[in-house]
């Protein structure tokens, strides 16, 4: 027997064992019994860690979980944009002894409007720009205001990027949120233009995983307008409820229609926020305080550097302190030095967390939260965790607005695993009898290799971690079947060579040379078209061309290089004379 041959045996029973290591997490239910032994505080069987630690990932219609559709809001993304780049701009203006008469987003043509004294200050302004903010600002035509008002919108290729930036950012950001809650093992991928498709296979409760995905950490400092008082704007909140039919809600979509209804009434470039205290008890809102703001943002979420949970001295209450990073610091400094005695909104989620005082310029680049109210303090305690994690994570570049979601409970996934085995069993039991009624020992060996073939698809499953759904057992199903043609293909044309009256070995070696090329056909073409699929299909269209791409790998593998072999052995070493077809 030469060498090649034994090489390639120990090969084969190399495999066929790393095969098996890599399921024994899959077969005893390894991932399961961790969780399990660590809630109740046990330690782990030392022989745990002799095997990988994951199992195969089941996908969300085989291990029950949420499916969950959002909507990126790009627009409050790139308003917010705006404002800080208006923000610059003024401070670089009044480097040069400028200091516009007037400036604000005007949101129906999203674009910076600027009211100047005289022409000079409007062509010493235009200069700057076109000097430091020539690649993200571009000039809009001048409005009927007059000589020295500009208009400036966002460069149309800076602004693009910035929407890739924000899709981006968002789906790392929800997917570090995820991880860092410990919900799930998610899919977190993008869809079309705005929208994001999150999976969380295995989990039961999808307004806590909405909440928390939801949950944009968006955080902002605004100055309250003083130019209406609390008591009529009171009353202008309740006529506007009245006369458009509003609902008395505090969501972000209630609240955007309230500025809407009032826009004619409220100062130019304010809007209306609320600060909510819940009931203790019932977690019920018990009083929504309106606030008058400048919809101009001066500071936000990513202009911090730290975050962490601190108490109060004097109250024993938690508070979150923040850090800003340089140019946060400096914003913020600028922005207390110019607003001395006046209040300052710190909004979180577009809610006002609290409007504290300005009582003096704060130049060294902290701040505080408090989460206050008529909770004991270990809610605030644990509220005050939470947004710690949210901010340090990074806040959400843009809110997300839910489209759709879908629940799939633990009971269906473990069904449709159980249908799908069943009619996997069943398939096998009926081919593998045929296969020996007609093909004889020659049968039992195609069906070995069709059983390992199987093994090996559910191994490199389990070491990539890819996910199995229940297309992909669709595609599994696929390419057991396409296992047993080819072996028909080999079986059948070495029968051919036997009639014939050739020897045995040479009737071996002529089936898998004729065979050979019908058999690479047929995988590389069904391969082409299983990575087109992977290419241009959704979640479960691509996990069928995954097991499918998978399976014929290995077909290729274990009808042509095994089962060749095991013939090899007989005919070789045991030097057989007939063969059992």
């Amino acid at each position: 027997m030469d060498s090649t041959w034994k090489l390639k045996a120990w090969a084969m029973v190399t495999m066929i064992v790393l095969a098996v290591y890599a399921l024994v997490p899959t077969f005893l239910h390894f991932p399961e019994t961790r969780e399990a032994l660590s809630a109740a505080n046990k330690p782990v069987p030392w022989y745990f860690d002799l095997f990988p630690e994951k199992a195969i990932n089941l996908g969300l219609d085989l291990r029950g979980g949420i499916y969950i559709e959002m909507d990126v809001q790009l627009n409050e993304a790139m308003r917010t944009k705006l404002d800080l780049l208006g923000n610059d701009l003024v401070r670089d203006l009044k480097d040069k002894n400028i200091e516009p008469v007037s400036w604000g987003q005007d949101d129906a043509h999203e674009n910076l409007q600027f009211v100047f004294k005289n022409d000079a200050d409007l062509q010493t302004s235009l200069g700057l720009i076109d000097k430091n903010y020539k690649s993200v600002l571009g000039r809009s035509s001048i409005p009927d205001g007059g000589p020295s008002t500009l208009q400036l919108s966002l460069n149309p290729q800076y602004a693009s990027q910035i929407r890739k930036d924000i899709l981006a950012q968002a789906v790392q950001a929800v997917r570090n949120r995820i991880d860092r809650y410990g919900l799930a093992e998610p899919t977190v991928q993008r869809q079309g233009e705005t929208r994001l498709v999150v999976e969380l296979p295995g989990m039961s409760d999808p307004e806590r995983a909405i909440k928390i995905i939801q949950q944009a950490g968006k955080l902002e400092f605004k100055i309250v307008n003083a130019k209406i008082n609390p008591v009529e704007l009171g009353n202008l909140i309740a006529a506007a409820r009245k006369d458009n039919t509003l609902p008395t809600a505090y969501s972000a979509e209630d609240v955007e229609k309230l500025n809407s209804a009032l826009k004619s009434k409220l100062p130019t470039g304010t809007e209306i926020a609320f600060e909510i205290v819940r009931d203790s008890v019932t977690g019920q809102i018990a009083q929504a305080k309106p606030y008058l703001l400048d919809k101009t943002s001066y500071i936000t979420g990513d202009m911090l550097s730290n975050a962490q949970v601190q108490t109060d001295s004097r109250s024993s209450e938690p508070y979150v302190s923040i850090t800003f990073n340089p140019t946060g610091a400096k914003n913020f400094a600028e922005l207390t030095k110019t607003h001395v005695k006046e209040l300052l909104a710190i909004m979180l989620d577009g809610n006002v967390s609290s409007a504290p005082q300005i009582r003096e310029p704060i130049l060294n680049g902290q701040c505080r939260i408090d989460l206050g109210g008529s909770r004991n303090r270990q809610e605030i305690l644990q509220e005050a965790k939470d947004l710690v994690l949210v901010l340090q994570e990074g806040a959400l570049p843009a809110r997300l607005k839910e489209a759709s979601k879908t629940v799939i409970g633990p009971t269906l996934g473990a069904d449709s695993i159980q249908k799908s085995l069943n009619s996997m069993l069943i398939a096998t039991f009926i081919v593998v009898l045929f296969m020996i009624f007609y093909y004889r020992l020659s049968g039992v060996l195609a069906d070995a290799a069709v059983i390992i073939n199987t093994l090996f698809v559910f191994a490199l499953l389990a070491m990539f971690q890819a996910t199995l759904t229940l297309p992909g057992m669709a595609g599994i199903v696929l390419t057991f079947g396409m296992s047993v043609d080819t072996n028909v293909l080999i079986l059948e044309r070495i029968r051919e060579e036997l009639k014939a009256g050739q020897q045995p070995r040479n009737a071996v070696d002529s089936g898998y040379k004729h065979a050979m090329r019908a058999i690479i056909d047929s995988h590389v073409t069904t391969i082409i078209a299983g990575i087109i699929l992977y290419q241009f299909g959704t979640g479960p269209v691509r996990g069928f061309a995954v097991t499918l791409m998978i399976g014929l790998v290995c077909n290729l593998f274990t009808a042509i290089s095994m089962t060749r072999v095991v013939y090899d052995y007989f005919l070789i070493k045991r030097k057989v004379q007939k063969i059992s077809i």
